[in-house]
């Protein structure tokens, strides 16, 4: 097996003799490659695609993200097998990455991407491979919600209008990233439309749902890392703030990426200055989706009225109650701002307890 070889340098298998614990690399049959001897396995049912650790007979089973026709395997001892088999994917994937030669120009944008190749050996390829050292470019980062047997990169493949300078890289089963050339748009707000036709036609023709993260927009080819780190984030902070969406764009997202730098003992004081149980019987969901949806409508009275479908009097009455309990007056664009950030705080502290979790 070309790729398990590639991977298993003494290296490496120094690595794997360091783990807590015993670490088998297995074919598709579940016959032992590593280490030699080791017998064969009965495999559970693991399709294509399969992204997490699988539990059977008392053993722990994944596949390996590069190639699916290598299995990693680890005994179930005390619950930590699963992200110790995580942890050896990662190297293997990264290791595989850092040794395998690059054929083509998709190779040298994922290594530039990731930041594994840089300055003149950088210059060197892009030479080679006639790519432009400067053009405008950004990253759109697509990454598909749920696995299926179809790469993502085929079905982008088939589905995304590339203009001439546009290129697609796959850097998993999952996950490709689309390095838009920006010449071609006229408007800022030009490439959030075009992402969201992109959404909706892969959703609509090929039934898969992806999350979506842009980063800013880049002069020179060494400098596309920065921008596919800022997608990332987008991603992160964006299913923190807005879960309900799928496109984050990172410079649409600059108080939610401040509020995330706020350290937790410090989000869970000031957040807990408005929202306490002096204040809870008020502030509940219903007064929460009227001040949401004042806010949406830029503190317009009347448009959130109707869109409430209440009288405009009845607004200003909740308002008013709002004003008495907690002191702002939200109809002030201060007042208004200040419950926002604070309110907003408590996303932030949520993620962190689930994360830590």
């Amino acid at each position: 097996m070309l790729l398990y070889d590639s991977i298993m340098t003494t290296e490496f298998e120094q690595a794997l003799g360091r783990l807590s614990m015993p670490v088998f690399i297995l074919d598709r049959n579940g016959m032992c490659l590593y280490p030699t001897g080791g017998g064969q396995f009965v495999l559970p049912d693991m399709p294509l695609g399969t992204a997490k650790p699988v539990p059977m007979y008392g053993n722990v089973f994944l596949p390996l993200s590069a190639d699916a026709n290598v299995i990693l395997m680890a005994q179930q001892a005390d619950g930590t097998a699963g992200d110790v088999l995580l942890m050896v994917d990662s190297m293997m994937t990264n290791i595989l990455s850092s040794t395998s030669p690059i054929l083509d120009e998709t190779g040298v944008y994922r290594r530039a991407i990731k930041e594994e190749v840089s300055g003149a050996d950088l210059e060197l390829l892009a030479q080679e491979h006639h790519i432009d050292l400067e053009m405008q470019r950004c990253v759109i980062l697509f990454q598909a919600t749920q696995p299926r047997a179809e790469s993502t990169i085929t079905v982008l493949s088939n589905l995304v209008p590339c203009a001439d300078g546009d290129t697609l890289v796959e850097l998993d089963r999952h996950t490709v990233v689309l390095l838009k050339d920006m010449t071609q748009m006229d408007e800022p707000d030009d490439l959030e439309e075009y992402t969201g036709a992109v959404v909706e036609t892969v959703l609509t023709e090929a039934g898969l749902s992806l999350t979506v993260g842009i980063g800013e927009t880049r002069q020179t080819l060494s400098a596309l890392g920065e921008s596919y780190r800022e997608a990332q984030r987008a991603i992160d902070v964006g299913k923190v703030f807005r879960p309900d969406e799928h496109i984050f764009i990172f410079r649409k997202l600059m108080l939610e990426r401040l509020l995330m730098e706020i350290p937790q003992d410090t989000a869970q004081h000031y957040h807990a200055l408005l929202f306490n149980r002096k204040t809870a019987r008020l502030i509940n969901e219903e007064m929460l989706f009227t001040i949401e949806m004042f806010f949406r409508k830029d503190l317009n009275l009347s448009d959130t009225a109707r869109q409430l479908y209440i009288h405009r009097n009845t607004l200003v009455y909740r308002l008013d109650k709002v004003q008495r309990l907690i002191g702002l007056d939200l109809r002030k664009f201060e007042d208004a701002v200040t419950f926002k950030i604070l309110y907003e705080l408590k996303k932030c502290i949520t993620d962190r307890q689930s994360t830590v979790r």
